[in-house]
């Protein structure tokens, strides 16, 4: 098994790329999740310090050693849902996938206007970082329990109901090894379509 930490020495422009990438991207994932709370009346993850891009908090120790050795990891911050309504909650879960589209898009504009300004080393980094964004969205949207996709849709049906019965309970387990086995797929598909993003502006402001 190849671990991610061994790019340090393969490939330290990739290991320190995606490391500076993914972890800044997860916390403006987590941030915006907070930043949408509190502005929908639920002050729970801004009392506890979350409206803070700093890795410590919105990851933990535990997670940022997982992203350095097998390179990913996670952030959670604590929301009150009683204090908020349906539409609220939606909102706040989808701030989070929504903060990695936006900076999927700003990756997409700095590799256009390093392009244009020739600034060839920037160029590697603001590809991954765009990348590793469309896989962040991708994969918080999906409809998974336990992401913010599953917490939309735990809100759009009854689930209650979906989890009492043993055809819902499949279902569930279904979507879980799904989007496991979905990841490289994720990956490759995120890749191609951020290279025609790229191409296609770039056809725009050559």
């Amino acid at each position: 098994m190849n671990l991610f930490i061994t790019n340090i020495y393969k490939n330290p422009l990739l290991f320190f790329s995606v490391i500076i990438a993914v972890g800044f991207s997860v916390c403006v994932h987590e941030f915006c999740h907070a930043w949408m709370a509190k502005k929908c009346g639920d002050t729970t993850a801004a009392d506890a310090g979350h409206l803070t891009l700093n890795p410590l908090k919105q990851m933990g120790v535990i997670s940022i050693i997982m992203l350095l050795i097998l390179g990913f990891c996670w952030g959670a911050v604590p929301v009150n849902p009683t204090v908020l309504s349906k539409r609220q909650r939606i909102a706040v879960s989808l701030a989070g996938p929504g903060a990695n589209l936006g900076l999927f898009l700003c990756g997409v504009i700095a590799f256009l206007i390093a392009g244009k300004l020739d600034l060839d080393f920037v160029l590697p980094f603001t590809l991954i970082f765009a990348q590793l964004n469309l896989v962040l969205f991708c994969i918080n949207i999906a409809p998974v329990p336990g992401f913010d996709g599953g917490s939309v849709i735990a809100e759009l049906l009854p689930m209650h109901k979906v989890y009492s019965s043993e055809v819902g309970k499949g279902f569930m387990i279904g979507m879980v090894l799904l989007l496991f086995y979905s990841v490289d797929y994720i990956f490759l598909w995120s890749n191609k379509i951020t290279v025609e993003v790229l191409r296609f502006f770039w056809s725009i402001i050559a």
